[in-house]
């Protein structure tokens, strides 16, 4: 019978480390010379390509929605108001419900869009609830310094709860961006 080395010898010891250092080596040589790592990066890009379109185009929505309830008329009238608001506020979903069908985006992205949707619509409900509140002291016919203390009084409300939807998912999307840059270089306008 043939004695087989104490696995505690020193040279039994350094053959092990020996094989533990070189095979992993050489099957990192060998996927690296046949090509087997190159789907990975091929994988990579394209996630990063549609990554980078879709956040350019969620970023696009957002700059044009901003830019629109920035211009849209003072209008006196409540209703036309509340008309022109809820009809940008869902062009801005419905345009945002498009962007998610890029399709291979990190999902990051997407659950970025999913939480602005949300907050369009909580948004809008918002909004709505403003302009009612309004409409119905209107019909009361106030003095014009009840109608300064009321309006401002209402709008020290609105900009609260306006910041708590906005607040809400702050620390999500800040891990989402942070991620997002570090991974694909993905940069997002502060608003």
């Amino acid at each position: 019978m043939e004695k087989q080395p104490s696995p505690h010898t020193p040279a039994s010891i350094a053959r092990n480390i020996s094989i533990g250092v070189i095979t992993p080596v050489l099957a990192a040589t060998i996927i690296y010379f046949l090509g087997f790592n190159r789907n990975d990066n091929a994988d990579f890009k394209k996630k990063k390509d549609a990554s980078v379109r879709t956040w350019a185009a969620l970023e696009q929505n957002k700059d044009i929605f901003s830019a629109v309830m920035q211009r849209m008329d003072t209008a006196t009238d409540i209703e036309a108001t509340r008309k022109g608001i809820n009809h940008e506020i869902d062009v801005t979903v419905d345009n945002m419900d498009n962007i998610k069908k890029e399709p291979n985006a990190d999902q990051r992205v997407y659950s970025s869009i999913d939480i602005a949707t949300t907050q369009m619509k909580d948004i809008k409900l918002l909004m709505n609830k403003f302009l009612d509140d309004m409409a119905a002291f209107a019909a009361k016919n106030p003095t014009e310094d009840e109608g300064k203390a009321f309006v401002t009084e209402l709008a020290v409300g609105f900009r609260k709860d306006m910041a708590r939807v906005k607040q809400r998912d702050s620390i999500r999307l800040a891990v989402f961006y942070e991620g997002l840059n570090k991974e694909y270089g993905i940069t997002h306008s502060k608003q």
